[in-house]
């Protein structure tokens, strides 16, 4: 595993018993919607699974990366490709995200070609010209599930310029707003969403 020093801005939390992980990428101030991630935890149902939160100090689509040690966009993919080669008893990859993390999910899943990403609400101008030029050509193996609300311009905009990307379905929920991960939580939805509890095969 990377001992590269990340500021405090990637935190994990490993379970040897478990076969599933979920990078979860955080909004715009790096928070969850408000959330720390022991909040997450506990709302979100994944508490006993393995979890890498991962957050952009500057907000700018991980182009100055995490930390010195980390300090671009690719070191960020190289971080979350040595993570898995450390724990081999994770078999099925997962990334989640709400609004600027929507865009992180959307991203690092397309790169690493994870299981399934589940984006809230993603966000992002620039990034979402560059996840159009990207997912236009399927990675072969991701399915990704957005979650919008048609009453906010930027967040429909940003959603459906990806609708006909292999692999993509739309979900429109119209009462969060852009608080489609804290929304989900408090009606009981989010939970889930989400797969069953795997055991690792050790």
């Amino acid at each position: 595993m990377s001992t590269k020093n990340t500021d405090g801005n990637i935190s994990v939390l490993t379970r040897q018993n478990c076969a599933q992980v979920f990078f979860v990428y955080g909004g715009k101030q790096g928070m969850i919607e408000g959330m720390g991630p022991m909040t997450f935890l506990q709302k979100s149902g994944l508490a006993d699974r393995n979890i890498v939160f991962v957050r952009d100090p500057r907000a700018n689509f991980f182009e100055n990366g995490v930390s010195a040690d980390i300090p671009d966009c690719e070191a960020v993919l190289d971080w979350h490709s040595d993570y898995l080669a450390a724990n081999p008893h994770i078999t099925d990859v997962y990334t989640v995200g709400n609004s600027f993390g929507g865009w992180g999910a959307l991203f690092f899943g397309y790169m690493l070609a994870v299981d399934k990403v589940w984006a809230m609400a993603p966000a992002g101008a620039w990034g979402r010209d560059l996840l159009v030029d990207l997912m236009a050509d399927s990675n072969g193996k991701t399915v990704y599930d957005i979650y919008y609300s048609h009453q906010l311009d930027l967040d429909k905009i940003f959603a459906e310029s990806l609708q006909h990307a292999p692999g993509v379905s739309l979900f429109h929920v119209e009462e969060h707003g852009h608080l489609m991960m804290s929304g989900l939580m408090r009606t009981g939805v989010l939970p889930t969403l989400f797969p069953p509890f795997k055991a690792s095969a050790g």
